[in-house]
């Protein structure tokens, strides 16, 4: 429950109720309250996409470079929101009132390896599994999902500006490369086995994204890779069939993995 000037502004802001808002700043309370979370009354407005009310408070000065406990700022808040950043909606309106931040310049190393997933194929004996599955470079396929969805569906905040396939850590160990602002580094590791005479085959993409000038790491996910990581299983019944089942998980997953890297950018920006 709203107990002051400070927390009406907060829930006013958060419901979109502008008139209020405008009266509560009229009576004194404060442009860059916060609540529990950090968050202004700007960022809850663009976090619950109410236009009209991130459109006031711009004008009666509001911060958009504030920033949560989290690091969010409004902008970010309103991209990420459920109903955010995929489709438009209002709030797309909002995000077109904030300040856009620049795009940011990403080299992407990928390479695969089997793993300890590759056991068995019903249909092939190990060394020409190994084979088939080097012929596949499940590695570019990944990359190529990746940059497909950053340019069709990724709001234009990423910039591919270094792709290095089939490589050997080629950026990992020279660091991240001068016209880049950080480096992704994607393990690719297809699995195999032979389960009741067809071929059970997994993903698991290893995700690394470290920022210039940094050591520590600014993200380490794993995405895909079967059950346990919340995906089922593909079934193949031939060999010709792991190519285009490959092909699909790789672009399944590009989605969450170019909002994981996304989201890490903007939360380590100053």
């Amino acid at each position: 429950m709203a107990i002051g000037p400070a927390d009406d502004l907060l829930d006013a802001a958060r419901h979109g109720k502008k008139d209020q808002v405008e009266s509560l700043l009229k009576q004194g309370a404060p442009l860059e309250a916060r609540d529990k979370e950090g968050r202004t009354p700007l960022m809850l407005a663009a976090q619950y996409g109410r236009v009209s009310t991130v459109r006031l408070l711009l004008a009666k000065g509001a911060r958009p470079d504030a920033r949560d406990t989290r690091g969010w700022n409004a902008y970010m808040l309103a991209l990420i929101s459920p109903s955010g950043g995929v489709v438009h909606t209002t709030h797309d309106s909002v995000l077109k009132l904030l300040p856009q931040p620049a795009r940011f310049r990403v080299a992407i190393d990928a390479a695969w390896a089997p793993g300890k997933a590759v056991f068995s194929s019903c249909f092939m004996r190990p060394e020409q599994l190994s084979q088939h599955l080097r012929d596949l470079h499940p590695d570019a396929l990944v990359v190529e999902a990746f940059l497909r969805f950053a340019a069709t569906s990724g709001r234009d905040l990423l910039a591919i500006v270094h792709s290095n396939i089939h490589g050997t850590a080629q950026f990992e160990n020279a660091g991240v490369p001068e016209d880049a602002d950080a480096i992704v580094t994607l393990r690719v590791e297809p699995g195999a086995a032979c389960v009741q005479q067809s071929d059970h085959l997994s993903l698991l993409i290893r995700a690394r994204l470290v920022r210039k000038r940094e050591q520590s790491p600014a993200m380490e996910e794993e995405f895909g890779g079967g059950v346990k990581m919340g995906m089922r299983e593909e079934f193949a019944a031939n060999p010709n069939q792991y190519a285009p089942l490959y092909e699909a998980w790789a672009k399944s997953q590009s989605r969450p993995l170019y909002w994981a890297v996304l989201t890490a950018l903007m939360q380590s920006t100053p």
